[in-house]
Order: structure tokens, then sequence, then C-alpha cells
């Protein structure tokens, strides 16, 4: 290898460490941006309807994104205000809380009790009162770096927003220079791939939403039927963690059905058996149908796909995974299957006889079918 070779490789290395550096360091802006595509995505159908009834693309995509900014705020003046309240009660006194969870526990041992027969302990009272108070302890001291947090979630917010903005305005003149940079030949190819990733994308993120909401709303009609508290709030929950796809709505029922269970016993069964009769829907006919639909995969696929973003990214990472998944695939697709199969796919050749594929090593591209006699 010459020195001339060698300082060659040596800076591509290089290079490549410090590009690898810098995404991993960055990688939450590129998160950020990824989000603030995908939203977009989700937005451009609805603006590009607009467009058609004359109205001007600056004002469809102001009142697009107007219109979801005033939808988070009503949802966060509906659900903050008695979440933060009943909160704030039981971080100001941590017997109460304490006193909550042991009521619970008691109802529950007394059912169990009554319908299995014998005497059951779930756990020591005083321990259960102790580990609550610890961990109300614990949650107060880590209540500023929450706080901070959550600004800094609203900030990245902000800041997809703009970027889906800037993004809608700029996206023809990103995709003509794309499909400027590769041959005349590729061009259309290029673009059909990016306005199909742009739909799976958008795709996607209208089924989850269309989930959620049906989520939320059914779960807090069938709460407030039975005066549960705060069933705004536990409806929000269970239906926002829809949207992590698989664990979501467990993780989310649970958190409600704690929540329920503090204000009283029979709350806490109503919100377990509500989550349960809605997931039946959820889990049966909404989600698979939308996601299969969305980005074009096999459900089971999804299910690996989930697992794999969930262990590499965590909540972000299996949000993001089954949208990552489905363009990948759609590259993969139109880029390596579609060419295989053309390339595999059996040849015509003088005289109508059929052969396996041009590069058959049994026939070769020069061979002549004979003329058949009649």
């Amino acid at each position: 290898m010459t020195a001339q070779q060698t300082f060659r490789n040596t800076l591509v290395v290089i290079v490549t460490l410090v590009g690898a550096y810098a995404i991993a360091m960055s990688i939450r802006i590129l998160v950020v941006v990824l989000v603030a595509i995908i939203i977009a995505s989700a937005a451009r159908p609805v603006i590009l309807w607009l467009q058609e009834r004359r109205i001007p693309q600056g004002l469809a995509i102001t009142m697009v994104y107007g219109a979801l900014l005033l939808f988070i705020l009503g949802i966060g003046i509906l659900v903050l205000p008695p979440a933060v309240q009943q909160l704030a009660g039981y971080l100001e006194n941590e017997d109460r809380l304490a006193t909550r969870v042991i009521s619970a526990m008691d109802w529950t041992e007394f059912n169990v009790e009554r319908t299995f027969g014998g005497d059951i302990e779930l756990v020591d009272r005083q321990v259960v009162r102790e580990e609550v108070n610890r961990q109300v302890n614990e949650f107060t001291s880590h209540f500023p770096n929450l706080a901070g947090e959550l600004s800094a979630v609203l900030g990245e917010l902000i800041l997809a927003i703009v970027i889906g903005v800037y993004w809608l305005t700029a996206r023809d003149e990103a995709v003509n220079f794309s499909t400027s940079l590769f041959s005349l030949g590729r061009r259309a190819m290029i673009a059909e791939i990016v306005h199909e990733i742009e739909l799976s994308m958008g795709s996607y993120v209208r089924g989850i939403s269309l989930v959620v909401a049906f989520v939320g709303i059914a779960n807090f009609i069938i709460l407030s039927l039975f005066r549960v508290p705060n069933a705004v709030t536990i409806a929000f929950i269970i239906g926002i963690t829809t949207a992590i796809p698989v664990l979501g709505g467990f993780i989310g029922a649970a958190i409600g059905v704690l929540l329920a269970l503090l204000s009283s016993p029979a709350n806490g069964v109503i919100t377990f058996l509500s989550f349960v009769a809605v997931q039946q829907v959820e889990v049966h006919y909404l989600t698979p149908r939308m996601m299969a639909r969305s980005v074009g995969l096999n459900p089971i696929l999804i299910i690996v796909f989930l697992f794999v973003g969930f262990a590499l990214g965590g909540v972000v990472g299996a949000i993001l995974s089954v949208p990552v998944a489905g363009t990948f695939y759609i590259l993969l697709r139109y880029l390596v299957i579609e060419p295989r199969k053309e390339e595999a796919a059996p040849q015509l050749v003088q005289g109508g006889i059929l052969i396996a594929s041009r590069n058959s090593a049994e026939v070769p591209d020069t061979a002549v079918a004979p003329t058949l006699n009649k």
C-alpha cells in the first residue's frame, strides 16, 4: 500500500468517526427534525386540499398548524389542572396517599378472601406506608429536574412545528433538487419514492391519531357514565399512551387504574374494565389495520420493529420505529426487491419460448429458440 493510499484510508476513517460522533451528539435534534417531517407529511394532504379551494399556501399552513396548537392547548387546559391539583394534594400530605393505597389493598384482600376463601395479606401495611412516603419524597426531590425536562420537551415541540412549517414551504424545491442529482432515467423513480415515503408517514400519523382519539374518547364516555373522578385525565393518559405501540396501552391502563384506585377501589375496577373493553376494539380491529395499511408491513414484522426500536431508543424509538421501518421497506422495495424481480422474471425470446432469466447460466443471452414448424 502506497503512502497516498494509507493517507486516504486514514482520512476516510477519521471523517467517518467524526461524522458518527456528530450524529451521536445531535441525535436529539435529528429526532426533532424527523418528528417535524412526519407531522408535516400528515398535514400536507389537508394543506393541499385547502389550496385547491384557492387558499394561499402560507395561509393554509397557518390554519392547519394553528388548529393543531389550539387542540394541544385545549387538551392541556382540560387535563392538566385536575391532574396537578390531585398530585399537589398528595405531595403535600404523604400519609393521605399512603392511606389511599392501604385502603385499596384492604378492599382487594376482602374481595379475594370472600371469593376464594382463606386469609390473604398482600403486603405489610407499615412497609407500604414507608415505601409510599419514600417515593413521594424522592419524586419531590426530582421535581425541579422534571420541570426542566418538561420545558425542554415543550421547546422541542415548538421547534418541530417551526421546522415542519419550513419543510412544507420548501418541500417542492428540496424534492426537485434531490431528483436533479440523479440521471434523467431515474428521476421519476426518485420522485415516486419520496412521494410514497411521505404518504406512508402521513398515513401512519393519521392512523395513530385516530386510534388515540378513539381510545381516549371511548374511555372518557364510559368513565363519565360511571361518575369516575378525573375521567378526563384518566382517559387522556390511557389514550395518549396508546401512541406507544404494543406496550403503551398497558402502561396507560396501569397509571389510570392506580389514579382511580386512589379515589375508591370500585373506580379502579371500573377503569380497568373500561380499558379492557376498549382495548378489544383497538387491538383487534383498529391498530393492526391502521399500521399495516399505512406502512405496508405485516403486523408480525411491525411488532418486531417495535421491540427493536424500544430497545434502541426507548419510548421515542418505539414510536418512530414503525414509520422508519416503513421508509426502509419502501427503499428496499424500489432499489433491491423490484429490480431483482425484474432480473429473475422469465424472458420471452424468439419463437415464444420462456427461459428462466436473461442471466440464466443454462441459456445465454445470445441463444435463439428454433422456430416451431406447423
